[in-house]
């Protein structure tokens, strides 16, 4: 057998074949070798805690992968907050998100990975895993530990594993894992196991390197009575890398040419999660290669971010063999190829640089909204209360109105702050600060100063289209504004890279929602009904489409609010009433959409597929019920557990004991409004439905009202303000009253 043995160039080409195997993709028929099958052995070099930024020019063989071989981040997110080298393991095990059981008290954060091995190259028996299986059964991602291995066997790929997390990776559904060698800390011991696997010839091997746990990340509190680290755990960080470093020196010399290798990082070295590092060189499952890339997949489509459940059809797809449908993910491709190598060291650097700072601002960020709200509804309060004469009072309503128009615009300008890299920053807090105000004082001045800033709804409707574009563009173009956004996605969460996750949707339909109020009101005072209930149809299908087209908003539950809302807010334009039976008609049309898009998305094959046809898999595979059953509970915990839904009932209170109750001069900000638009309320009533369903359909489904209200209580401020200021000066005309009282009967 042809082995690296000098140089550590070289030995890089034996790293890409275990990226090949972590790529997946669709592939043809299981069993036997394929056209997207690569030519060597592809192998897997797992660690833990192991990421780029602990990579210095003491450590030779990782800095060649990162200078030669392609390279990203891993989004290691399992289970639990923080993920442990055996939870890694399995999701590459299952395919899915698995992990070990919860510790209890009086144990280490994490246990050892464990593997009975009796003779080397023997059969070998994972320890513990009854534990995987009932932690699988238990957490309701449908995760079957030893998927893997039972796929390889069926399709008789041979296996070799070396450690007890490459046991656990190969292993089958009983924990038991061919050809397993217990592997050392010893790099010489390492490498001779790693020698004698690879002399049995295995199409997949697993190599356990061994993880970074660093003491300075672990929590020990008094009452859990964890034990401190002990042994090479209790090294500092830097040693324990070092250590590693020798590790996989050794292991890469022993590799072929023309094998496939990946190095993943598979779980956090204590209680910090962050993304992890991964690196692949060799020959790629499409024929390709690795080297001088970045890596990434269809499950995350971000440049330089793939998940630990794409390495399950990565491995697959290198050695051509189908992909069962319980196991999610994509396969890891090499992208982003005609990138400088200082370019592309300065994206993994933003990813990992914005996810890093904006953890500690969002909390942050979210209590400042939410007192920043409260004040606004305080003062909106204090003035309306005030007795004062004309002038004064008509000079604070147009401040209290600019004002609140200026709040509505912070939800889209914290996704406009990242067009500007404010993490690298030395006070990133600060940075993105200014930077949110730096898009918010433009925008406010568009919605209060444009040609439309005389009508009522003139800047309700500007701020909703600038958010509408805003958001729509991003999607469109990548999600790049919503990555580690204050109100956007997380990589290190893995709940979403692309699309709308729930606040980000929220932040949409709600200036989606105004701008069709807005224009339908212009439409309706000309007596042009049809085209109100066009523009809003219009409105209401582009806000369909971005949202729920896979790619874009990927956004299971965002159309069936949506369509609903417009379709209520384009009859009552009309002055149609919804009965009971157009109510029946508006749902099935719902529905009808929803399926189409969604099986749509599923026929596009397995590694192509968003969210929506992952679900519709799901129903095939008669999971359904599990993963309605996890969002309602998430959507309930959230409900009783996060401090934004103290905005829901806040900004109802206000609207109903501020806005709807007479002010000090005696009239109803509100009603006012409502007199002056044919619209405004019929509007209400369809931001009502959108919320309503909208909670309802989406697993922190709270958010979508708490985060709406940012947004349209402002605007609702802002108009009945306006309202106000014009009885003072333009009384409403008579045929407007009667108008506003035709709409509404």
């Amino acid at each position: 057998m042809a082995r690296v043995r000098l140089g550590l160039r070289p030995r890089l080409a034996a790293l890409g074949v275990l990226t090949t195997l972590i790529t997946g993709a669709t592939v043809p028929a299981a069993g036997a070798a394929t056209d997207s099958s690569v030519p060597g052995p592809v192998i897997l070099l797992g660690t833990g805690g192991l990421r780029w930024t602990d990579v210095t020019e003491e450590h030779p063989a990782l800095t060649s992968l990162q200078e030669d071989a392609s390279s990203g981040w891993l989004s290691v997110r399992s289970i639990r907050q923080t993920t442990c080298p055996a939870d890694g393991w399995l999701g590459v095990s299952a395919g899915a998100r698995a992990g070990d059981i919860k510790p209890a008290n009086g144990a280490a954060v994490c246990q050892d990975p464990q593997v009975t091995v009796t003779d080397p190259g023997q059969s070998g028996t994972v320890g513990g895993w009854d534990r995987y299986l009932a932690s699988a059964s238990d957490a309701d991602f449908d995760a079957q530990p030893g998927l893997l291995g039972t796929t390889l066997a069926a399709n008789n790929v041979s296996s070799a594993a070396v450690g007890a997390g490459g046991a656990i990776a190969l292993a089958d559904k009983d924990g038991q894992a061919p050809n397993v060698w217990a592997g050392s800390a010893d790099p010489q011991d390492l490498a001779a196991d790693v020698d004698a696997a690879l002399a049995t010839g295995p199409q997949v091997l697993a190599v356990d390197l061994g993880a970074v746990i660093d003491p300075a990340e672990q929590k020990y509190k008094v009452p859990k009575n964890i034990p401190p680290l002990t042994g090479s755990y209790a090294q500092p960080r830097a040693e324990q890398v070092t250590a590693l470093e020798q590790r996989l020196e050794a292991v890469l010399a022993e590799i072929p040419n023309d094998a496939t290798v990946y190095l993943a990082s598979l779980a956090d070295s204590g209680s910090k999660s962050q993304l992890r590092l991964l690196a692949a060189t060799g020959p790629a499952p499409d024929g390709g290669s690795y080297g001088n890339s970045l890596l990434g997949s269809s499950s995350t489509r971000q440049d330089g971010l793939v998940q630990t459940t794409d390495l399950f059809p990565t491995v697959l797809a290198a050695i051509g063999v189908d992909r069962p449908a319980a196991a999610v993910g994509s396969v890891v491709q090499p992208v982003a190829t005609d990138m400088a190598d200082a370019d592309r060291k300065r994206k993994l650097l933003d990813l990992d640089e914005a996810e890093i700072a904006v953890n500690p601002i969002v909390p942050v960020f979210f209590a400042g909204l939410i007192v920043a709200q409260v004040l606004l509804y305080l003062a909106a309060t204090l003035i309306l209360r005030r007795r004062s004469l004309p002038e004064r009072r008509l000079t604070l309503l147009r401040w209290l109105r600019r004002v609140a128009v200026l709040f509505s615009c912070v939800p889209a300008a914290t996704f406009l702050a990242n067009l500007l890299p404010w993490w690298r920053y030395e006070n990133p807090a600060l940075a993105v600060t200014g930077a949110v105000i730096l898009f918010v004082v433009p925008m406010a001045l568009i919605a209060n100063l444009g040609p439309w800033k005389h009508g009522l709804l003139g800047p309700m409707g500007a701020v909703g289209g600038m958010t509408v574009l805003v958001l729509a563009a991003d999607v469109v173009t990548g999600s790049h504004l919503q990555m580690s956004s204050m109100m956007g996605l997380r990589a290190v969460v893995a709940g979403r890279f692309y699309g709308f996750g729930n606040v980000a949707f929220s932040v949409f339909v709600t200036g989606a929602i105004l701008l069709g109020v807005a224009l339908a009101d212009t439409f309706v005072r000309s007596n042009r009904r049809m085209l109100a209930a066009a523009a809003v149809v219009a409105v209401g299908i582009f806000a369909t489409v971005i949202d729920g087209t896979p790619g874009w908003g990927s956004d299971f539950g965002g159309p069936p609010a949506i369509i609903p809302a417009f379709a209520v807010l384009a009859l009552l334009a009309l002055g149609v009433r919804i009965t009971l039976r157009r109510a029946a008609l508006i749902t099935a049309v719902t529905v009808a959409v929803i399926v189409l898009i969604s099986v749509l998305d599923w026929a596009r094959g397995a590694d192509d597929r968003t969210h929506l046809g992952r679900f519709v898999q799901t129903v095939i595979d008669g999971g359904a019920f599990t993963v309605i059953q996890r969002k309602a509970l998430a959507n309930l915990g959230i409900l009783f557990t996060t401090n934004l839904s103290i905005l829901v009932p806040v900004g109802i209170a206000f609207v109903v004991l501020v806005l709807a109750r007479p002010v000090s001069w005696g009239v109803r900000p509100l009603q006012l409004a409502y007199n002056r638009s044919p619209v405004l309320k019929s509007g209400m009533i369809a931001f009502g439905v959108l919320m309503l369903i909208g909670f309802v359909m989406n697993d922190s489904g709270i958010a979508i009202p708490a985060v709406a209200a940012t947004v349209a209580v402002p605007l609702l401020i802002a108009v009945s303000v306006r309202a106000l200021e014009l009885s003072d000066t333009d009384p409403p005309a008579a045929t407007e009253t009667e108008e506003a009282a035709a709409a509404e009967g």
